[in-house]
This record gives structure tokens, C-alpha cells and sequence, in this order.
């Protein structure tokens, strides 16, 4: 397979590097675009309705093109709730009913904000569906506090994914390091109308499913972006920072610390190209997204290690942006998974693939 981004990335990350500048702490720590704006900017741009994940309309931007607009997200290290609602909409398009894909146009056209409530295993969580009532807690759920409604994945006697209108769930905000807009969204006998189940069994998991491997690579995508410009970031500094007579990025262990954060960022970017190019193929993503999903939670981890050991004190303090990519990728390491998980949904795969199953 070849291990390229999409035909228009180049010109996708362009365009979306001059939008996220407007967005990023790095270039101003009071940046605050308001929400509404977001919206409606992205939805100008038509970013908001990016790809077709069913396959069905092939003028339409593969994985592998749209990652350049968070390829360019991750770089500016831009807090906006682009990837909650291009998973909504992804989910929506899949399930494919006439219902789903009214939804699927309204968060398309920015007129409704539907945030995906897909609870995790790795985050502890879980929300069940049973006759016809929705119970438990979605956790580390994005910009729920701004959500119009819910697109709930739930199982339990039946796997349903449903729209739930967000003022009947109970939201909490969970303070975390990175600052980022996280919160636990909890169902308490919540009822849910059959004509808000947009589809049940394997239909449900199946959309759930493609929507989350969809948006763990444009999730990675983030990671490479974050990796590039931490990188740029340190180069300067190890160029800048004088000591011992000179600047400090003449000494070997200085520029292995600034290599470890190119492999990782690259790793990063092959192993997500991979795992797009399969998707959009139509290959079995999974073996090449368990790899990603292993590489791009250990560069995050990597990225950030390798930068503090170039700054030493000053990589923790508020006036620099280094401890900025802390938080972030603390956030990416939880949403990745395990690697113990990753290695168990590799191995899996890889037993699919060579016995036909």
C-alpha cells in the first residue's frame, strides 16, 4: 500500500494552517473565538461536511485528504469541536436512514451541534440500553456543555445508537491538566422514543464502529501536526540557548533528543496514512489501526518527554508553550487506548487476515 496522504492534502492543510493560527494559544494565550464562530466558519469552509465515509459519493475527499485540516489543527494545537462533530456526522451518514442523514445535513449546514457520546472501555465507561431506557456515563465526552444532543452509543440487550436531546442527560466537567473541554455525560433512566433510535444491533455498532476508526486517524493526524511544530519549537530553542560557550544544540545528546521527536512525529504520520489508505481502500482497517493507535499514543508521550529534556526548567513554566503540548497529549495517550488493548485488536486482526476468518 502506498504510504501517501490524500491527492488534495497539501492544499486542504494550506488553507486550514492560516484558519487554526486564528485559534492557537501558541501564537496568542487569550485567544478565545467564540464558540458560534467556530461553528459558522467551519461550516463556510464546508469542513463541517468533509468525506463520505459510506463510500457512495466518490467526488467526495478521501480519509486521507481531510487529514489536512487536523494534521493543521494539531500543529497549531487549536481547541475546537471539528472532530466531535465530523464523527456525529460520519456516525450519521453511516446508519443511513432517512433520519440520520436529516441530521447528518443539519451538522453539515452548522445548525445543530450533535457531539457523539461513544463511552470507552479505556476511559471506565459505559452506558447500557435497556427497554428503551438509556442508563450509565459516558466519560471524557467534548464540548457536551455546548451540545444541542447527543448521538449516544449504547449497548446492553441491544445495541442502539439514538439522539438524545442534551437536557436530558446530566453533564459534569472533569478538570484535567490540559485544560481541554472534557465532561462525563450521564443517562439516569433516561427514555428514549423509538423514533429517536437511529439504528439498532449490528447496523448501530457497525456505525459507531467506522465512525471512531475514522476519527482516530484524523485524531492522530493531530499528534503528527503537535509532534512537527514541537519540534520546530525545540530546534529553536537548542539553537537559540547558549551555555558552555556556545548554543546548545551542538552537543550529540541535544540533537538525539530533537531527532527522537522527528521519528516519533514521522512514525506517527506513516502509520496514519496507513490506516487511511486502508479505510478508503476498503481493506480491514483494524491491523493497521491498532499499529497507529500504539505509535501515536507513544509519540505523544515521546514528543513531549524529549522536548522538556531540550528545556530543562524553563519547559514548565506558564511563559512557555512546550507545557502547552503537555496537557494535549496526555488527553491523545487516554484516547488512543492501551498498548495491552492495541496489541490484543492487532493480534485479532492479524488471526482474521491469515485463517480467512
Amino acid at each position: 500500500m502506498e504510504l501517501a496522504w490524500g491527492e488534495d492534502f497539501a492544499a486542504l492543510a494550506d488553507v486550514s494552517k492560516s484558519v487554526f493560527t486564528r485559534y492557537s494559544p501558541l501564537e496568542d494565550r487569550s485567544n478565545n473565538v467564540p464558540f458560534a464562530d467556530q461553528i459558522a466558519q467551519f461550516a463556510e469552509l464546508g469542513w463541517l461536511q468533509l468525506g463520505d465515509p459510506t463510500g457512495a459519493d466518490a467526488d467526495s475527499p478521501s480519509l486521507g485528504t481531510i487529514a489536512g485540516v487536523f494534521v493543521e489543527m494539531g500543529r497549531a494545537l487549536a481547541g475546537t469541536p471539528l472532530l466531535d462533530l465530523t464523527t456525529a456526522r460520519d456516525a450519521a451518514l453511516l446508519i443511513g436512514t432517512e433520519k440520520a442523514a436529516a441530521i447528518a445535513e443539519r451538522i453539515g449546514g452548522g445548525e445543530a451541534v450533535v457531539i457523539p457520546a461513544f463511552p470507552s472501555a479505556d476511559w471506565g465507561s459505559v452506558v447500557s440500553y435497556e427497554n428503551g431506557v438509556l442508563r450509565g456515563t459516558a466519560l471524557a465526552v467534548g464540548y457536551a456543555d455546548r451540545a444541542d444532543s447527543f448521538l449516544v452509543h449504547a449497548t446492553g440487550t441491544e445495541s442502539v445508537v439514538a439522539v438524545v436531546n442534551s437536557a436530558a442527560a446530566r453533564i459534569e466537567a472533569m478538570p484535567n491538566m490540559g485544560e481541554c473541554p472534557m465532561f462525563a455525560v450521564t443517562f439516569d433512566d433516561v427514555p428514549v422514543a423509538d423514533d429517536a433510535v437511529l439504528a439498532r444491533g449490528a447496523d448501530a455498532d457497525r456505525a459507531a464502529l467506522v465512525a471512531e476508526q475514522r476519527a482516530d486517524v484524523l485524531r492522530a493526524a493531530q499528534v503528527y501536526g503537535a509532534g512537527l511544530r514541537l519540534l520546530d519549537i525545540t530546534v529553536l530553542y537548542a539553537q537559540q540557548r547558549h551555555q558552555f560557550g556556545g548554543a546548545i544544540g551542538r552537543f550529540q545528546a541535544v540533537q538525539y533528543l530533537c531527532t527522537d521527536i522527528a521519528i516519533a512525529a514521522h512514525l506517527t504520520s506513516a502509520h496514519a496514512r496507513s490506516a487511511a489508505g486502508a479505510i478508503d481502500a476498503g481493506i480491514d482497517p483494524q491491523p493497521y489501526l491498532g499499529l497507529m493507535r500504539r505509535q501515536a499514543a507513544k509519540a505523544a508521550l515521546q514528543i513531549v518527554h524529549s522536548a522538556h529534556e531540550v528545556h530543562a526548567g524553563i519547559g514548565y513554566m506558564v511563559e512557555s508553550n512546550v507545557h502547552l503540548f503537555t496537557g494535549a497529549a496526555k488527553r491523545w495517550q487516554y484516547d488512543f487506548g492501551s498498548a495491552a488493548r492495541n496489541d490484543a485488536e492487532i493480534v485479532s486482526a492479524l488471526d482474521r487476515i491469515y485463517t480467512g476468518a
